[in-house]
């Protein structure tokens, strides 16, 4: 075929319908001789398209309408133009909502490093918009489960408060005028002001009392006075006048009268016969409490000391000391007692030497001079002690003590700041197993899978300052991977991957140690065999 333009091919639908014509089609034969068969037409497209991509590079035919040059370039001026085309970019200097031009990449940092990170927190997430800290302003809805919602059914408004209309318009509250003894309703005001100002204050004196049961004396009235209707028939001449129809005689105070004379004193007598005056009583009674107020001076002594605070019940006393030895308290409640004789009751022995059947106390230097010397009688070693018919031999064991020529067995952690040993040995456990923790120094595993090595019991054996070197000595029947757990910080010698567990076998050994503040790092060297 002679070479020619690109020609495209023939397209046919799902029906096998021709959908476009084209140089070439489903009927066209795959070659021929004469050189006008589909591979002929295939070898000409490819010769076309390959001389339209100048110097193997990628076909562009323009860039925001700019055509390449001979060397398939274009250049384009991204601020205000320049190009050899006519549309230019236009890069924003500031970010928009509505410009669809590309920003300039230090606006976008500015604006990014203006926000808060996905996991920050944002200063005022914290506080209200007018700046006060949230959870020192306001309150949880949790804490305000317990307080009042509603007075009524009716609501608090904005500000919190709610208005009740005390006689309609909702639930009412019904306030009583008066008091009732058996009324559940609030009560006005002035009814319990009136109510109030009509009783005596708790350090008032009562001017009279209503029911008084006893006169200013004391005496029971009921069993010291007669009643009126005791005395109906009584009185029958005062100064042999009878009284009239009424019960009434006129006797004259002044001398004026056919009787002795009646003096009526005018002040309060102990020893006066004579009536008393009117005002003389008021102003007696006026002044003594009514029966069941309570005088102030009911709550202090003479001095105006209050009673319940300087004054102990006689129930409060009744398990406190009235006597040592004999001997009562002073006023001030202090006993004198004489220790060596003296004193007027029963006195106390203080012993000056030690006694088997004495119960009296004992001096104190006697008891220090005793015991000083019986810690000099005291042997500070088993040479020292008297060795009766060979009682130590028989019955001093040695078992438990260090010994300098046997073996010794320690089951409590020994410290050692200098130690010089000729010959060191381990108790090594020996398992087949995919995970261990291990709890000795060293050990030797056979790995039956990808192996978990617990380093817990070591490290939680290890105190602050201290360290210790863990030893294993690892192998398997193939190659497996080693995980390490429980040692704090992990640190590797050489890379991490170097730890994994092969057919060949694996020498572990880890330095693991704590720094004052009890922080663990564990250093892991590891070395397959060969």
């Amino acid at each position: 075929m002679k070479p020619q333009a690109f020609q495209p091919g023939e397209l046919r639908d799902e029906y096998d319908q021709i959908i476009r014509a084209g140089a070439y089609g489903k009927k066209t034969p795959f070659v021929n001789s004469d050189n006008n068969a589909i591979l002929d037409y295939i070898m000409n497209n490819f010769d076309a398209l390959y001389a339209q991509i100048p110097n193997g590079r990628a076909y562009v035919k323009s860039v925001n309408n700019i055509t390449p040059d001979s060397n398939g370039n274009v250049t384009v001026n991204v601020g205000s133009g320049g190009g050899t085309g006519s549309t230019n970019i236009t890069v924003d200097t500031t970010l928009s909502s509505t410009s669809t031009n590309p920003v300039q990449n230090k606006v976008i940092y500015a604006a990014l490093n203006n926000k808060l990170d996905k996991n920050g927190t944002a200063t005022y997430a914290a506080r209200d918009s007018s700046g006060n800290i949230i959870s020192s302003t306001y309150a949880k809805k949790t804490d305000l489960n317990s307080y009042v919602k509603s007075i009524n059914n009716v609501k608090p408004d904005s500000a919190g408060n709610v208005n009740i209309s005390s006689s309609g318009g909702g639930s009412n509250i019904n306030v009583d005028a008066t008091l009732d003894s058996t009324s559940t309703n609030a009560i006005a005001n002035k009814a319990v002001y009136a109510a109030l100002n009509n009783k005596l204050d708790k350090t008032g004196t009562a001017a009279a009392a209503t029911k008084a049961t006893q006169d200013s004396y004391g005496n029971v009235i009921v069993t010291t006075y007669a009643r009126k209707s005791d005395l109906s028939g009584y009185v029958k001449t005062i100064n042999n006048q009878e009284p009239d129809a009424n019960g009434n005689i006129n006797i004259s105070t002044g001398g004026a009268g056919t009787g002795p004379n009646i003096t009526v004193d005018s002040t309060l007598s102990s020893t006066s016969n004579n009536p008393i005056a009117n005002k003389a009583v008021y102003a007696a009674v006026n002044n003594k409490l009514d029966k069941n107020g309570i005088a102030a001076y009911a709550t202090r002594d003479s001095s105006g000391n209050i009673i319940t605070d300087t004054y102990a019940k006689k129930s409060e006393v009744s398990g406190v000391v009235k006597s040592v030895n004999n001997i009562a308290p002073d006023s001030n409640g202090n006993v004198t007692i004489t220790v060596s004789g003296g004193g007027t009751g029963t006195n106390i022995t203080v012993d000056s030497v030690l006694s088997s059947t004495s119960t009296n106390p004992v001096q104190n230097r006697v008891v220090q001079q005793e015991f000083t010397s019986v810690r000099a009688a005291i042997p500070t070693k088993v040479s020292q002690l008297t060795n009766d018919s060979g009682y130590l031999t028989q019955h001093q064991s040695l078992d438990g003590y260090v010994k300098t020529s046997g073996q010794n067995v320690w089951r409590a952690q020994q410290t050692f700041n200098l130690a010089t040993l000729g010959y060191e040995q381990y108790t090594t456990p020996n398992s087949s197993t995919s995970s261990v923790s291990p709890s000795t120094s060293a050990a030797s595993y056979y790995a039956t899978g990808a192996f978990t090595l617990n380093l817990a019991t070591l490290s939680a054996l290890l105190g602050s300052n201290q360290s210790t070197v863990f030893t294993a000595y690892i192998t398997a029947g193939g190659d497996y991977a080693l995980s390490i757990t429980n040692g704090g910080t992990v640190k590797y010698i050489g890379e991490a991957s170097d730890v994994a567990i092969t057919s060949t076998g694996l020498l572990l050994n880890i330095l693991m140690t704590k720094d004052s503040y009890g922080s663990l790092t564990s250093i892991v060297q590891a070395n397959k065999l060969t």
